[in-house]
């Protein structure tokens, strides 16, 4: 069985080879899989690696991820700055990930998040359709700066900030 550390340069004109994983199998680095011919991956990574990744060749055969389809919401973006910003808080608050396109948002199919679009007169509709969104960690992180702060707590009751 290959074990797998990182992607490598697909070869043009080699028979592809489809591994297909959802989207938490390639948000992790260690994990086993099938190809859909029967050969069996072992990943050891480094980083997490992407749809569409050629991870290991023969002198026939390119075996490439690809992740599979789900069941998503696809909102309209609304076209006042108003609503776009109330659309977004709706989402934020259910700490939903967002795979955020031209025109549209592509947010994992939720029943909450589907009477709050009703509620809010937004335009949506479910559909199947490959879910990426950003990493958690490609956004700044929550910090603390000296002058800035404001009083907020933490789990557990730990608190500070200005006064604390």
């Amino acid at each position: 069985m290959p074990i797998i550390e990182n992607a490598i340069e697909p070869v043009p004109g080699l028979k592809r080879v489809f591994i297909e994983v959802d989207r938490f199998q390639l948000q992790k680095c260690r994990f086993r899989c099938k190809a859909k011919d029967g050969m069996d991956f072992a990943f050891a990574l480094g980083s997490p690696l992407k749809n569409g990744n050629c991870v290991y060749k023969t002198a026939t055969h390119c075996y490439e991820l690809r992740q599979l389809r789900e069941k998503v919401v696809r909102i309209e973006l609304p076209g006042s700055s108003s609503k776009i910003a109330q659309l977004a808080w709706q989402i934020g608050n259910l700490h939903q990930p967002v795979d955020v396109r031209e025109t549209f948002l592509l947010v994992a199919d939720d029943p909450a998040l589907r009477r709050i679009l009703k509620k809010g007169g937004f335009k949506f509709k479910i559909i199947t359709d490959t879910f990426t969104p950003a990493a958690h960690s490609a956004f700044a992180s929550h910090q603390h700066v000296p002058g800035l702060e404001y009083q907020h707590s933490h789990i557990f009751g730990i608190s500070h900030g200005a006064g604390a």
